[in-house]
């Protein structure tokens, strides 16, 4: 309940308070004063607005100006305004946003009624001048007019003219039209000489252009007036009263939800208060229990001791009575427990051993360095018992056998290993005699019956003359049985030899054909008599390692006990050849009833005869499968039966394939590159092997220079690693070879060398890429090694892009680099192109047409482009999945949203790893890496 209530209450209360502060702040009035400074502002701008545009009327009508209407009115008109910007803060943001919108409105027709007034004072100065000077146009052309009718109308025009200029609008400019057209007619009327009909021209043509002029100046006030700011000044007044309005609003009803907020919390309080007055009272409750329970596991610890001293006593008794010394090592496999019996064996006191190093104080110097190796390895050996013989030393120098048993234990605190040690002089000493006895018997038996078994041949054969019917028949029992004694006796002498160890293996390469047609010659004669058929098929087959006449005996047992298993006209079929993991299988079929299923787990057990659903006799002791499966294991194999019911049983074992004396050749493999070592360290081959595997290379090792001179000759790798310190030969010099010769003129080879080698330089020719010391920097090799094995000339970016805008600006960036860039819309031209032209570098996008990127970068793996460094540069967000999937060689996952150019450049040119740098020596030949 406690952990409860301090984890759920806390956070519940913690929140409550954020959200009780949040609402305050939320909750706070505006200020009134601001309010009542802003408004007051607001309601001069408008003021002022309106007198301006009261004096732009009066001055159009030609009254005198209260206020003034110049440029400098309507920039304190502005400089107002913008200072209307500073809003009060009791505003929302949203709020502020609208207002600025109002005054951005306002300052905009502001502007223009300036415009417009700059305008309609230019047309009025210019009027004013058209005006002053027309009673003198007027006056001239009256001069030259003579007495009448024409005169007095342009003496009249000109009052309505000045009239109109005073009085704008549409009656003045009708009237002045009617004082034209009078004229007009007067005109025609009477006769004119040409130089009055010329002033009354002039005079007609200012008359309009006055008027014209007239008009346009009315026009611009009359603009003037409908472009007025003051209804924008209103609009804004009353956008922020709506704002402020609306602010004193959410301020009430944040103040109502703050005060039900803080009811809710002060209720909360006191559930909690409640439910912590019960985890107390609880509590209390658990510290009685608890103190129950210590007391009761107290009184526990204590029976536990006891019993762990009592364990200790039977542990330290049967250390005490064990027959088998017993030995514990430390983690360092110093002795930290020495029994009396170990002290027996090793004739030294527990007192000396303790801390002694157990190699040194139980092995022999003169012991062999497998079999050290393999009690050091006993030593370390986790998961189960590990056992083994060896001969140990005593402290007073003598050697005795042992039977040591390793057993690593893992509990608190470092591991630890017991070692039991059992000495074999005792059973040494009985094998012994056990060994002279099967010997005496094997002679003592082997020979009567020998001589009994020739006698009787003799007999059967007429040596005496010819037997009668009954005594021949007693004859061929006597020597069939003799025959059947000899069997059974060769039979457990094998097996007493094979369980001592005794039997000897004489291992030579053989040939599956030779061993497999020497078994059907010696059977050849049983089948005809049993009317069945041999067959074999071992064509191709491999050499295996074995003892000859043991192999013939494994195939001769399984093939009598097949011929006996057959009905007559049925085959036997013998065959020999690989199987999946390299070993060879030899097989021996029937055509029999098959084994019962029942039966199979005891088939090679001892004195076993099966006859299946045959009730005749096979004869046999029952050991020759027991044998078959004790040689075949002896020479590393395994034999196994297979039957089907009703369809003949099929008796098969493995055996290692001899592998040739010359190194194997190498394999060709177009879809991956081959890479040829040479060393004899066996420690760096592995390290090298793991690591080039690991990049997708195919690797094959040559352990002598000869080997290595073999594989070259057979098939040209890729690459050539060889190791300067090989013992039996000069590396060099056969490098010089290689390059002397057209086949291997170009073939990269990279030297490996403990030290600085003085011949280096001279070394480094056409063929010695690069010279690198050891222990070897992998990501020089590996780098050192790509180089090596590209094709010539500039480094190679292929760009797979389905947007030809996007290829040629990744083309156009990587060609600044020195980069030779090739282009590819699908997915299917880019397997084509990589395939064709092997890129340095693949620049890839994932949502191509006909394969997408992931496909690509499956088929891709799939040959020499598994180890090409790879830029995926696309558009869609990739998974760490779909990251793994796409992924060659050493890979770069750039988004196109996020990534920037110089991001992309910068990995193309880590990732072209230098190629950039030797981009003008590109298309020179292949030399030596300075």
């Amino acid at each position: 309940m406690e952990p409860r209530l301090s984890k759920r209450s806390a956070a519940l209360a913690a929140g409550a308070l954020v959200l009780l502060c949040a609402l305050f702040v939320l909750g706070r009035p505006g200020s009134t004063a601001d309010h009542d400074h802003y408004r007051t502002q607001l309601r001069q701008l408008r003021v002022a607005t309106s007198e301006l545009e009261q004096d732009v009327l009066r001055q159009r009508v030609g009254m005198a100006q209260l206020h003034g209407s110049s440029a400098r009115d309507f920039d304190a008109l502005a400089a107002r305004a913008r200072q209307l910007r500073t809003a009060p803060g009791f505003l929302p943001a949203e709020g502020m946003r609208s207002l600025n919108a109002s005054l951005d409105t306002y300052l905009r027709v502001l502007e223009g009624s300036r415009v417009l007034l700059a305008a309609a004072r230019e047309k009025d100065q210019q009027l004013a001048g058209l005006r002053e000077a027309f009673p003198g146009v007027v006056a001239a052309t009256a001069a030259a007019l003579p007495q009448g009718a024409p005169r007095a109308h342009v003496e009249a025009m000109d009052v309505d003219v000045l009239l109109a200029s005073r009085a704008p609008g549409e009656a003045s400019g009708v009237r002045v039209e009617a004082s034209l057209a009078r004229l007009a007619r007067a005109r025609e009327k009477q006769p004119l000489p040409a130089p009055a009909l010329a002033a009354l021209d002039a005079l007609e043509a200012r008359t309009r252009e006055l008027m014209a002029l007239q008009r346009a100046t009315d026009a611009s006030y009359q603009a003037l007036l409908d472009h007025g700011a003051t209804g924008e000044a209103e609009r804004l007044i009353t956008t922020y009263l709506q704002l402020q309005e609306q602010s004193q609003s959410r301020a009430e009803r944040t103040r109502i939800v703050l005060f039900g907020v803080c009811l809710l919390l002060v209720g909360y309080v006191l559930i909690v208060l409640v439910r912590l007055a019960r985890a107390s009272a609880a509590l209390g409750e658990l510290n009685r229990g608890l103190e129950v329970r210590v007391a009761e596991r107290t009184q526990a610890l204590s029976a536990a001791s006891a019993e762990a001293r009592a364990s200790d006593a039977r542990k330290a008794a049967i250390l005490e009575a064990s027959p088998d010394g017993i030995v514990v090592l430390d983690e360092s496999g110093r002795v930290a427990e020495f029994n009396p019996s170990a002290a027996t064996h090793f004739r030294l006191p527990s007192a000396r051993a303790v801390g002694a190093d157990f190699m040194s104080l139980a092995l022999p110097a003169t012991l062999p360095a497998s079999q050290r190796e393999a009690v050091h390895a006993a030593l370390l050996q986790d998961g189960g018992a590990a056992r083994l013989e060896s001969p140990c030393l005593r402290a007073d120098g003598d050697v005795f056998p042992a039977e040591l048993t390793f057993a690593r234990v893992h509990a608190d605190g470092p591991p630890r290993t017991t070692v039991f040690v059992r000495d074999l002089t005792e059973r040494k000493a009985v094998e012994r005699m056990k060994n002279e006895f099967v010997s005496t018997v094997s002679h003592e038996l082997r020979t009567p019956l020998t001589s009994i078994r020739g006698s009787l041949g003799l007999l059967e054969n007429g040596i005496v003359g010819e037997l009668p019917s009954q005594a021949l028949d007693m004859v061929r029992i006597a020597r069939t049985n003799t025959e059947r004694l000899i069997r059974l006796i060769n039979d457990i002498l094998d097996l007493e030899k094979m369980e001592s160890g005794m039997l000897e293996l004489k291992l030579q390469p053989q040939t599956a054909q030779d061993l497999v047609e020497a078994t059907l010659a010696g059977v050849q004669g049983m089948a005809e008599t049993a009317h069945v058929t041999l067959r074999s098929d071992v064509e191709g087959a491999p050499q295996v390692k074995g003892d000859r006449d043991r192999l013939i005996q494994v195939l001769t047992n399984l093939v009598s006990n097949a011929i006996k298993f057959s009905p007559q006209g049925a085959s036997v079929v013998v065959t020999a050849g690989f199987t999946v993991d390299g070993r060879v299988r030899f097989s021996v079929t029937d055509q029999g009833s098959g084994i019962p299923e029942e039966k199979l787990p005891r088939l090679f057990g001892r004195f076993q005869q099966l006859d299946a659903s045959d009730t005749r006799s096979k004869g046999g002791t029952g050991l020759g499968l027991a044998i078959s499966q004790a040689i075949v294991e002896q020479h590393g194999g395994r034999i196994e039966v297979s039957s089907p019911p009703g369809q003949g049983a099929t008796f098969h074992f493995t055996l290692e394939a001899l592998r040739a004396p010359s190194v194997a050749p190498l394999p060709r493999d177009e879809s991956r590159h081959n890479v040829l070592i040479v060393t004899a360290d066996t420690e760096l081959s592995a390290l090298l092997r793991g690591l080039l595997s690991h990049e997708g290379y195919r690797v094959v090792r040559s352990a002598t220079l000869a080997e290595a001179v073999q594989a070259v000759e057979h098939a040209l790798p890729d690459a050539l690693l060889v190791d300067t310190r090989m013992p039996d030969g000069a590396v060099l010099d056969w490098v010089r070879r290689l390059r002397e010769q057209p086949r291997t003129r170009e073939l990269p080879v990279l030297a490996l060398s403990g030290r600085s080698h003085a011949g280096a330089k001279d070394a480094g020719t056409a063929l010695l890429v690069d010279w690198l010391p050891t222990p070897v920097d992998e990501t020089r090799l590996l780098k050192t090694l790509r180089y090596a094995m590209r094709q010539p000339g500039q480094a190679r970016v292929l760009v797979v892009d389905d947007d030809a805008t996007t290829r040629r600006v990744l083309c156009a960036q990587f060609e600044r680099l020195g980069a030779l860039c090739i282009e590819a819309a699908d997915g299917e031209s880019a397997v084509a192109l990589a395939r064709d032209t092997p890129p340095d570098l693949i620049v890839l996008d994932v949502g191509l047409p006909r394969l997408d990127g992931f496909e690509v970068v499956d088929i891709l793996r799939q040959g020499k482009g598994r180890a090409t460094p790879l830029i995926v540069f696309t558009g869609r967000e990739l998974s760490r999945t779909d990251q793994r999937q796409l992924t060659l060689g050493i890979t770069r996952h750039l988004t196109k949203a996020r990534a920037s150019e110089e991001e992309l450049v910068a990995s193309v040119r880590e990732l072209l790893n230098g190629l950039l740098a030797r981009r003008d020596a590109a298309t020179e030949p292949r030399k030596a890496m300075p």
